[in-house]
């Protein structure tokens, strides 16, 4: 991989379009993950939009504890610190993938999210996030982590060679890191402020595996086969089983099955 140039400040500012979102900006060039330094200056104070954002982690997190990989230099990391009503705050699951994708379609059309909180490109993830989340004597404030491939394929990694790309790998050329993280900041800002309706229809319509084959395997409980139908209006998944019943599905790992050929 070649040298990859420093992030460009003056330019992601320039691009910039939101009123809160990504206005302070804090970066680090290595941390062990930048939901930790969020969380650390939200307890200083640090203002509703706050970003941070880091060119490598070393213990990104994602969901269930796993880890992310983070090399340094090529992709976006960051992690919004944000100050919504309780309203918003319990909405932020539709509100953040919806965010996420649509400035990712900005730059490959055809993302999609895969429920409930990665983008995929094809069959491919491309974009991963976890939201933490907390209800304080402050009010509620919400820690997104946001990890996006963009400039660094991680399919080169043997392990992630069938579920993994980057954006970069997807259109053949160099994707502008500064644009693609404005245009992150600048999404954020309209989907927080955006009816919860109108949130909610556009998770629907951006899931891309609706009608996909695919396998639960729910916390605690045994995996099983289904086909994924729809999202409620709560945004949990609604699979139809080999019986024909439906169910909502809260909290889970989904796998899309493989199609046959």
């Amino acid at each position: 991989m070649s040298e990859t140039p420093p992030f460009d400040f003056p330019r992601f500012q320039s691009l910039l379009r939101a009123r809160l979102v990504g206005r302070s900006l804090v970066y680090r060039p290595v941390v062990g993950s930048t939901m930790d330094i969020a969380r650390r200056e939200a307890e200083e104070g640090a203002i509703h939009g706050t970003a941070v954002l880091a060119e490598e982690q070393t213990a990104g997190r994602g969901r269930r504890g796993r880890s992310f990989f983070s090399p340094p230099g090529a992709n976006i990391y960051v992690t919004f610190v944000l100050r919504c009503s309780l309203e918003i705050h319990r909405s932020l699951p539709l509100r953040i993938p919806v965010a996420v994708a649509e400035a990712i379609r900005g730059t490959v059309p055809s993302a999609v999210i895969k429920w409930p909180n990665d983008v995929w490109v094809g069959r491919r993830k491309v974009c991963g996030m976890l939201i933490d989340a907390e209800l304080g004597g402050a009010g509620p404030v919400a820690f997104p982590g946001i990890g996006i491939n963009v400039n660094f394929d991680p399919s080169i990694q043997p392990e992630l060679r069938d579920i993994a790309t980057s954006l970069a790998a997807v259109l053949g050329q160099p994707v502008d890191r500064e644009a693609l993280l404005a245009r992150l900041c600048n999404e954020l800002e309209r989907w927080l402020e955006a009816p919860r309706g109108e949130a909610q229809a556009r998770f629907r319509e951006l899931n891309g595996f609706l009608g996909a084959e695919v396998h639960i395997s729910p916390v605690g409980g045994e995996p099983y086969a289904a086909t994924a139908v729809d999202i409620d209006d709560d945004g949990r998944l609604v699979v139809r089983l080999p019986g024909g019943e439906t169910e909502a599905v809260t909290a889970a790992d989904v796998t899309v099955r493989p199609t046959s050929t």
